[in-house]
């Protein structure tokens, strides 16, 4: 759910049995004594631990500044030159604005911490919501991106310009309207939920049979359709690109993938750690483990940590384009240059250093190596 709410989802246990909430919504038999009853480790007793509420909130308002100037700085510059822009440009747009949407729900979850969830119900759901949606759009247009380096470089696939960017507009369309229906179960069922010390939280709700098996579901499409599937289309496809490379001599070709190749990977470093453990969460709910209230309290740690861990995604990406993209650098430049920053014999100098240093003739090259 929310990057400092997340943990609210994994410790409902503890939240039922202290509010009562598990025994008016269900009674079955089998199930009780199964929730691990710590005060310690609740909502309560979590929210007043120095690193949720101080540390954390600090870590998100620092990813929220930075990630917000950085994002914002690449969509003006990727929509100053539209005209120019690169297949993989385009789906970068997009990524670009799906970790635009998520830094902006940061500010939220700061207050969260620090005083409940105060927002009502019908943000709770829309922000979190977002989150998803966020998670599911990076790692589908990472796919189009290793898919669309796949077919222009080992099969030489390549479209009269203007029909192939209605289809990437197109692709793009599906892959937001994809993720909106794989969030619908946010939409429908978040929550809010008020603690004995009058705290809201907005959760998931795990109690209940209905509630059980849509948590269960979101868990599912999450692991799957979120992250393994994304992660074997990628890894398919560039180690094809790379075994293609190899065979090439060719140097810009081989610069033709270095941003996508590590965009992806920075993404895979960021995110995977936290999918193994919510992994490791969604077997502890299946009972897959023996009851281990130890286990299950360092798992909501590691939770809470691997998120953050997986959200700085969002801000790593400018950097990336930063240091690595030659094109970007150049029209970040000229930018400046317009601006009045800096003069246009500045700009030629650094243009014409950037051309020898990259081994690019010419600066309208339309391969992603120019980006």
């Amino acid at each position: 759910t929310f990057p400092l709410g997340f943990s609210s989802e994994v410790t409902m246990e503890s939240r039922a049995e202290l509010s009562g909430y598990y025994e008016a919504e269900n009674t079955t038999p089998s199930l009780e004594g199964y929730f691990c009853f710590n005060p310690a480790s609740s909502v309560v007793g979590n929210q007043r631990d120095p690193f949720r509420k101080v540390f954390m909130p600090l870590i998100y308002l620092l990813m929220f500044v930075l990630g917000t100037v950085g994002n914002a700085l690449v969509l003006v510059i990727l929509e100053r030159f539209k005209r120019s822009r690169t297949t993989t440009e385009n789906f970068l747009f997009h990524l670009t604005l799906a970790n635009l949407a998520l830094l902006l729900t940061f500010p939220f979850s700061v207050v969260e911490s620090l005083a409940g969830w105060v927002f009502g119900t019908f943000l709770c759901k829309i922000l979190s919501a977002v989150h998803k949606i966020n998670f599911y759009c990076s790692s589908m247009l990472l796919g189009c991106i290793a898919v669309d380096r796949y077919l222009a470089i080992v099969y030489a696939i390549h479209t009269y310009r203007k029909r192939r960017a209605r289809s990437i507009h197109l692709t793009c369309m599906a892959v937001w309207l994809c993720s909106l229906l794989l969030t619908l179960p946010d939409l429908i069922f978040m929550e809010v939920w008020t603690d004995e010390s009058n705290r809201s939280i907005c959760y998931f709700p795990e109690i209940g049979i209905h509630g059980n098996n849509a948590w269960l579901a979101t868990r599912f499409l999450y692991h799957t359709v979120g992250f393994f599937v994304p992660l074997l289309v990628m890894c398919y496809c560039y180690m094809a690109i790379v075994r293609t490379l190899c065979q090439s001599q060719r140097l810009q070709r081989q610069k033709a993938v270095r941003v996508a190749i590590l965009v992806t990977g920075v993404f895979l470093l960021c995110w995977s750690p936290y999918h193994i453990v919510i992994f490791l969460n969604t077997l502890t709910k299946l009972e897959a483990f023996t009851k281990n209230c130890l286990l299950e309290d360092q798992l909501d740690t590691a939770i809470m940590v691997t998120e953050a861990i997986g959200f700085t995604h969002c801000c790593l990406n400018p950097i990336l384009y930063a240091f690595i993209g030659v094109k970007f650098r150049n029209d970040f430049f000229r930018i400046l240059q317009e601006l009045g920053c800096i003069s246009q014999e500045t700009l030629q100098e650094i243009l014409e250093v950037t051309r020898k240093g990259s081994g690019i003739e010419s600066d309208n090259t339309t391969s992603i190596s120019t980006f």
